[in-house]
């Protein structure tokens, strides 16, 4: 989870991310300084920071409501919803896998902006319609603006906002090819960022720098997402089917825990040309020491390389999460994540039989590209 835990809701871990301090900040300044004070001239600054403050506080309530539509529905679905972080553009549902069809990943998508929605007329029909103190009237009136605003931004067609998702849905539906579906999702997603990057320049230029900015920011933000989202679903497909024996490392060799650094940098790692080694165990019950790559000695002092030794630098054995060569690729990838490890270690009966790391994930999928690409290189040149 990349974020503070700060409790679950129908089972599902919160967190937020540092980033959401920054723009809580930004949001609260926002409504103190200007939203509430031109239109409740009369409140002192104090009402002003107060109010500003809770509205800030029930608008992410709003925005977790909001996201746990996507996870409940999602989960409805059997798939597993790893946590839900609130960040600085609202909230993220991480979830174990994709949707298994166009209708219910449609489903899925719509569901959030329809939770913000009902907020967001529940909310203006209470201002209205409740006898209410002004203060509570007026964070009623701001949340029923924002919530109905936040509907209508996120089914925007700019994945991966809901909108763009529920685009995918219909790309899917129409092609039964979810790639497919999501590149051309991407594509329309990232002219939607570029649209937000355009008018933000738009209004620094009209003399408005920090609107602009923001403008800019949720437009960078949309377009990364959309990239991030395509190349994600390339390859979930290309490691489907795949194993971890498929995707991992072969141990090229072994070297002795005690051995210095400056030995195994002139020594091992030359000899057997490998980005990582397997550290020999000092016990007999053991299947290895640990793992050291090139990336650990790098960041030792090189000073030191003549006294520190390999298990000094060494990422040891119980740190590394183990799996089965026939655990499926894309598992061994979610393990990755949970257990924020960045290398799995593949064992079987006892022995080591390589590992896996970002590294030997992306060379499987070069080589899977690769291939794919090489009968179309023929038929080209026929």
């Amino acid at each position: 989870m990349n974020g503070i835990r700060i409790g679950r809701v129908f089972g599902i871990d919160i967190a937020i991310h540092p980033s959401w301090f920054v723009i809580f900040g930004l949001f609260t300044f926002s409504l103190a300084t200007g939203f509430f004070p031109r239109a409740y001239s009369s409140w002192s600054p104090a009402e002003a920071w107060i109010v500003a403050a809770v509205a800030t506080i029930l608008l992410f309530v709003s925005v977790l409501a909001h996201e746990l539509g996507h996870s409940l529905v999602a989960r409805a679905q059997g798939i597993p919803v790893r946590n839900i972080t609130l960040f600085l553009l609202g909230g993220v549902s991480m979830l174990e896998k994709e949707a298994t069809s166009p209708g219910r990943e449609a489903l899925m998508a719509g569901v959030g902006p329809l939770v913000s929605l009902v907020i967001g007329l529940v909310s203006w029909a209470a201002a209205y319609l409740v006898p209410a103190h002004q203060h509570a009237q007026a964070v009623l009136l701001y949340l029923g603006l924002a919530n109905v605003t936040l509907a209508v931004f996120n089914l925007l067609p700019g994945f991966p906002l809901d909108g763009g998702r529920i685009l995918r849905a219909l790309l899917w539906w129409r092609s039964h090819d979810l790639v497919r579906a999501t590149r051309g999702a991407a594509t329309v997603g990232q002219v939607v960022g570029y649209v937000f990057i355009a008018l933000g320049v738009l209004q620094v230029l009209g003399g408005s720098p920090f609107g602009g900015l923001w403008l800019g920011l949720i437009g960078w933000l949309i377009i990364q997402g959309s990239r991030a989202g395509a190349a994600q679903s390339v390859m979930r497909r290309d490691l489907a089917g795949a194993t971890a024996s498929r995707i991992m490392t072969q141990p090229a060799g072994w070297l002795r825990p005690f051995v210095t650094l400056s030995s195994a940098a002139q020594h091992g790692f030359r000899d057997f040309d490998s980005r990582c080694l397997a550290v020999e165990p000092e016990e007999e019950d053991q299947v290895f020491d640990g793992l050291v790559c090139a990336r650990d000695l790098d960041v030792e002092p090189r000073p030191g390389w003549d006294v520190r030794r390999v298990r000094d630098a060494m990422v040891p054995a119980r740190d590394i999460p183990v799996v089965a060569p026939d655990t499926p690729a894309l598992d061994v990838l979610r393990l990755m994540q949970t257990s924020r490890a960045d290398r799995i270690a593949v064992i079987r009966e006892g022995r080591l039989l390589g590992f896996v790391d970002a590294t030997s994930v992306d060379r499987y999928l070069r080589l899977r590209e690769t291939r794919r690409q090489r009968p179309e290189s023929r038929l080209t040149a026929a």
